[in-house]
């Protein structure tokens, strides 16, 4: 009777107990709630509701979207966070390349000539009208 109950299957804890979320668990039920795999000793977070989540499953759930691709904006491998760049409530990808204007080394808006560009694809353009114009005298 003394002994502390799993918060999932709510049978007694007889060996380790593993602490979470300020209840108690036995590792093997300390599980995602997506893929099922045990979480005993990796990273988790938790979300509104209190579920458990292991990082990858919770940024593929709860991520935006890119309003192009629909697929998740995450941060690159080995970061932690990400940049968004968001305009009429939608992710935008660039015109020319269609990378999303918050990822890679040309992040940012540099809208031309009524087209949202990345940095680099700006930089093309501005390059082939200048071009033009010196060929076009």
């Amino acid at each position: 009777n003394t002994l502390e109950a799993c918060n999932i299957c709510y049978k007694p804890i007889m060996e380790r107990i593993l602490r979470a979320t300020g209840k108690a668990y036995h590792p093997q039920c300390f599980t995602c709630v997506v893929c099922h795999r045990s979480l005993d000793g990796i990273p988790f977070t938790v979300d509104a509701s209190n579920h458990i989540h292991c990082i990858e499953d919770f940024h593929k759930k709860f991520a935006p979207r890119c309003s192009v691709c629909n697929e998740a904006i995450m941060p690159a491998p080995g970061q932690e966070e990400t940049v968004r760049i968001v305009a009429l409530d939608r992710d935008l990808p660039c015109a020319d390349c269609g990378c999303l204007l918050s990822e890679g080394d040309s992040q940012g808006c540099y809208p031309l000539d009524g087209h949202v560009l990345c940095k680099n694809c700006n930089t093309t353009r501005i390059q082939a009208l200048t071009a033009k114009a010196t060929t076009d005298l």
